[in-house]
């Protein structure tokens, strides 16, 4: 509901009057209110009626008071009264007030006053009329200072807003922008099991461009054979598709495996660190330790993600530091703690595998408090699990990664074949649902403190 805050006019003087009937302070004129000076109140109007008032009064050059102030009770909680008393607060301020009286019988409104204006009671008063509270007989007068409030309300806005964001969960706190990390081919799927998944440069590069224009910030890549359509770790077929992504989409972060699956060798995995140019890595994967699955182990010793750290490291290329299970968090800090790991870290937290965390909001919330200070993290999930981790990583604040390398299904029953981009898409609608914004490129970049590119159009 959008409603107006407006200076009222003469005719206005019947609708302010029905909407303090209905608090018994519509008795005017009477000896509590012999008149209304309407060219000095305020109306709240929702869909063009009438629906809250306020007014004020000068006692002296540099005293003011309050007069009325009603909301209709349907509408509380909007905020409709505390804009009114703002109104009247700064019109009477403009006016040289420095101190503001206000007269009120309802426990809940003296309370209201004193906890969004600072107001003191400093008496009662002998009520004159039928007036507010029948049973009540008096009002108690409360005092604000109202330079002070002036002055110090947009430093206490701010702290309140930083205390919102630091302590309050979402959306009460503003949510943070969105990070899509799309990984569309991986180690494992192949034309024979989708005809989606990507496995040429061409094809690869295509649908990092598509991912990128669907709301996708991130990609992270593998590349195949040409001739096998086997996994490889040939840096000319990276070269290729790095080259090819930035030459359409400069922006788009691009993140490249040095995934120990298929070859343990350090060599043969950080081959891919040193190209250089257009063709040179925003990130790198790093797998922290070594796991099962069902198709066999990915060998990660710790000497050699130590090597490849410092490998990335040396040549300015972020880690993507992928987390299946808890203690892959503690080498993430053991590789801060010897100066390895550096900075603000991203976080893949992986779950759903056979042989490692399980996809629950109980793993996922016990990774999520594991990390160290300074983290970003993103959520997926194996299989049909990736939607659950998706949506679970969006509504607790963190970030999502997506693709056919973690799930080659739309659904959960298997029975629709997705492409990179419909999974794309999907989170996209479910962010807005939540009114969740979108993180640019650029703010990715300054996130995670990477080189800036320029945005295409």
């Amino acid at each position: 509901m959008q409603y107006t805050i407006e200076t009222a006019c003469p005719a206005d003087l019947p609708a302010i009057l029905e909407v303090m009937r209905f608090f018994n302070m519509h008795h005017v004129p009477s000896a509590e209110m012999p008149v209304l000076d309407i060219d000095r109140f305020f109306v709240a109007r929702l869909d063009g009626k009438i629906v809250g008032a306020a007014g004020y009064t000068m006692l002296s050059p540099t005293e003011g008071k309050t007069t009325l102030l009603g909301v209709n009770p349907e509408l509380s909680g909007l905020g409709i009264g505390k804009a009114l008393q703002i109104a009247r607060l700064e019109a009477m301020y403009e006016l040289g007030a420095q101190t503001v009286l206000t007269n009120a019988d309802i426990p809940d409104t003296i309370a209201w006053y004193k906890k969004h204006f600072g107001y003191l009671e400093i008496g009662r008063l002998k009520k004159i009329h039928s007036f507010g509270l029948e049973h009540v007989d008096h009002w108690t007068t409360i005092r604000m200072d109202l330079v002070r409030y002036m002055r110090e309300r947009d430093d206490w806005a701010a702290r309140r807003e930083s205390y919102l964001q630091r302590y309050s969960p979402h959306p009460l706190s503003p949510w943070p922008p969105l990070i899509i990390n799309v990984c569309p081919t991986g180690m494992i799927p192949t034309r024979a099991s989708t005809p989606y998944v990507p496995l040429s440069v061409d094809e690869i590069i295509r649908d990092a461009i598509a991912v990128a224009d669907a709301g996708a910030q991130m990609v992270h890549l593998h590349a195949r054979d040409e001739a096998t359509g086997q996994p490889t770790s040939d840096t000319r077929y990276f070269e290729r598709i790095l080259t090819g992504i930035r030459r359409e989409r400069p922006a788009l972060i691009c993140c490249v495996t040095t995934s120990g699956r298929n070859w343990p060798e350090f060599e043969r995995r950080s081959e891919v660190l040193l190209l250089k140019g257009a063709a040179k890595p925003d990130m790198a994967s790093l797998t922290l330790g070594s796991l099962n699955f069902l198709t066999g182990p990915s060998s990660n010793a710790i000497h050699t993600i130590e090597r490849l750290a410092m490998c990335m490291r040396e040549n300015d290329i972020k880690p993507e530091l992928e987390i299946f299970d808890s203690g892959m968090i503690n080498l993430a800090k053991y590789l801060e703690r010897h100066g390895i790991l550096s900075g603000t870290k991203y976080f893949n937290l992986l779950l759903g595998n056979l042989n490692t965390a399980a996809a629950t909001i109980g793993d996922l919330s016990h990774l999520v408090a594991a990390l160290p200070e300074d983290s970003v993290w993103s959520a997926a999930g194996l299989g049909s699990f990736q939607l659950p981790m998706n949506v679970a990583a969006i509504l607790a604040g963190g970030n999502v990664r997506v693709g056919l390398e973690d799930n080659i299904h739309y659904d959960a029953g298997r029975s629709q074949l997705a492409t990179n981009v419909e999974l794309v898409q999907r989170l996209v609608r479910i962010s807005q649902e939540f009114e969740r914004p979108l993180a640019t490129c650029a703010q990715v970049r300054s996130m995670l403190g990477l080189r800036q590119q320029q945005e295409t159009a």
